[in-house]
C-alpha cells in the first residue's frame, strides 16, 4: 500500500477508484495511523488505525473531500494517543451517546407515560402546542447542558406571546426534566427551572353575581343560535368545565345521570352528574335544536367545525365579558350558598381530593345524597334567574318548561 506526504495533490493523483479489489487504500507518513481508502464509487475518505488494548481499532474521520488534512491529521493524533494510553475514542464517544438525553426524547417518553395514565386529550393537546410553540427550538439539547441562564431567558423571551403562555411553557419544561431525572436518567443536575420567575398571570376568577344573573340569562334566551342558546344554560346549570359540556354526545346521558368518561384529568377522574329537573329541560331543548340544525349528529351540542361540536366559546357581542369557566364559579358559589357540604361540592365539581385532609378521603357521600344536592342547587339557581325569593312552579328556558318537561 502506497505511503506519501498527504496532500491535495498527491491525494487526487494516487487516491482513485480501484482498478481491482474493494478498496485503494495510501497511508500519510507525517501522522502515525493515518490513511485513506476510496472505494469503487469513488467517494474517498480518511481513517485512522490503532490497537487499544491488544484489539485492533479502525475509525472513519470523514470523507476527504468535506475535512481538511490538517483536521485529519489532529483527529487522528488524538485518537493515537487515546490509545497508547489505553483509551477507546469511539466507545467513549458511544458511551456519551448512550446517556444523552435530548429535550425531544424526554418529552416523547413525558407523553407516553401521559397516554398510559390515560390523560385527558385537552392536557395531551395542549402540551403539543406549547411545545411547539416554545420548546421545540430546543429538542435537539442534551438536558444535561441546559443551564439556568439560558433557561430563564427563554422564560423571559416568551412573556412576549404572553405571561400565561410563558408560563405554561415553563411548567412544560419543569414537568418534562422532572420526569427525566425521576424516570429516564440517573445524574441530572438540578433542574434549571428553578431559576425562573413566573410571571404574574392576570386572572379575574370572576362570579356572576346574583344581581347580575337574570339580566345574563335573558342575552342567552335571545341568542340567534339555539345550540349555543342550550350550551350557555347547560354551563351554569350543571357547574360542567368548557370541554367537558361541550363534547357529550348523546350516549353519555344515561337515565338519571350524565357521564363525562374522560374530564380534566383523564379518564380515571370519569364522573356522572346527577340529571336534575333543569338539566333534563336544557337536554330535552338541546335535542330539539340538534335534530333542527344537524339532524343525526352524536353531539348534544353539534356544530360545523372539524370536531363536529361547539369550541372557543364565547359570545363577544351578546355578553362580552362573560367566559365560559365564570359559570363554573358562579355554580360553586351557588353550592355554597345553598348549604352544600364542601365534600359533596367536589363531588359536583369533580374536584380532586385534597389528600392533606383525611377526613376528605374517608367521606364516601351516596349517590342520592349527592342528586339531591344537585337538585338543590339548581332550584337555588332557579330563583336567583328569577330573581325572586324561591322557585315558581315553571320557568321557561326558551322552547320549554322545566317543570312541564320533567312531568311528561
Amino acid at each position: 500500500m502506497p505511503r506519501f506526504k498527504f496532500t491535495t495533490t498527491s491525494l487526487s493523483r494516487h487516491l482513485t477508484a480501484p482498478q481491482s479489489g474493494a478498496q485503494t487504500v495510501v497511508w500519510d507518513t507525517e501522522t502515525r495511523g493515518l490513511g485513506a481508502y476510496c472505494g469503487k464509487t469513488g467517494v474517498a475518505s480518511f481513517f485512522v488505525h490503532c490497537r487499544v488494548a491488544g484489539r485492533q481499532r479502525k475509525t472513519t474521520l470523514g470523507r476527504v473531500n468535506e475535512i481538511a488534512i490538517a483536521d485529519a491529521r489532529a483527529k487522528a493524533a488524538e485518537i493515537m494517543l487515546a490509545a497508547s494510553q489505553g483509551r477507546d475514542v469511539e466507545e467513549e464517544r458511544a458511551a456519551t451517546a448512550r446517556s444523552r438525553l435530548s429535550l425531544a426524547d424526554a418529552f416523547a417518553e413525558y407523553t407516553s407515560a401521559l397516554q398510559r395514565k390515560e390523560a385527558s386529550p385537552r392536557t395531551l393537546s395542549l402540551n403539543e402546542h406549547n411545545w411547539r410553540k416554545m420548546l421545540a427550538p430546543y429538542g435537539t439539547r442534551d438536558l444535561r447542558t441546559l443551564t439556568r441562564r439560558e433557561v430563564r431567558a427563554w422564560h423571559e423571551s416568551w412573556g412576549q406571546i404572553g405571561p400565561t403562555a410563558a408560563n405554561q411553557g415553563a411548567r412544560l419544561l419543569r414537568a418534562i426534566y422532572n420526569y427525566a431525572d425521576r424516570k429516564l436518567a440517573d445524574d441530572l443536575p438540578t433542574s434549571p427551572c428553578v431559576a425562573v420567575e413566573f410571571f404574574k398571570e392576570r386572572g379575574t376568577r370572576r362570579v356572576l353575581s346574583w344581581d347580575e344573573l337574570p339580566g345574563w340569562w335573558d342575552k342567552v334566551v335571545t341568542l340567534g343560535n339555539p345550540v349555543r342558546r342550550v350550551y350557555w344554560k347547560l354551563l351554569l346549570l350543571s357547574g360542567l368545565r368548557m370541554s367537558d359540556a361541550a363534547t357529550i354526545r348523546w350516549e353519555d346521558v344515561r337515565g338519571n345521570v350524565l357521564r363525562r368518561p374522560n374530564p380534566k384529568g383523564g379518564r380515571g377522574r370519569a364522573f356522572d352528574l346527577p340529571l336534575t329537573l333543569q338539566l333534563r329541560t336544557v337536554f330535552a331543548e338541546a335535542r330539539e335544536a340538534a335534530e333542527r340544525l344537524h339532524q343525526g349528529s352524536p353531539w348534544v351540542f353539534p356544530a360545523e367545525s372539524a370536531c363536529g361540536h361547539v369550541t372557543n366559546m364565547r359570545e363577544l357581542k351578546a355578553f362580552p365579558g362573560v367566559w365560559p369557566h365564570d359559570l363554573r364559579r358562579t355554580y360553586a358559589t351557588a353550592c355554597a350558598e345553598a348549604g352544600i357540604d364542601p365534600y359533596t361540592i367536589k363531588l359536583l365539581l369533580n374536584h380532586a381530593l385534597d389528600r392533606s385532609d383525611v377526613t376528605s378521603l374517608y367521606v364516601r357521600p351516596s349517590a342520592g345524597h349527592v342528586a339531591a344536592a344537585a337538585q338543590k342547587v339548581a332550584d337555588f339557581l332557579e330563583t336567583k334567574v328569577q330573581g325572586t325569593s324561591s322557585p315558581r312552579s315553571v320557568v321557561s328556558l326558551g322552547a320549554f318548561d322545566m317543570h312541564e318537561a320533567s312531568a311528561a
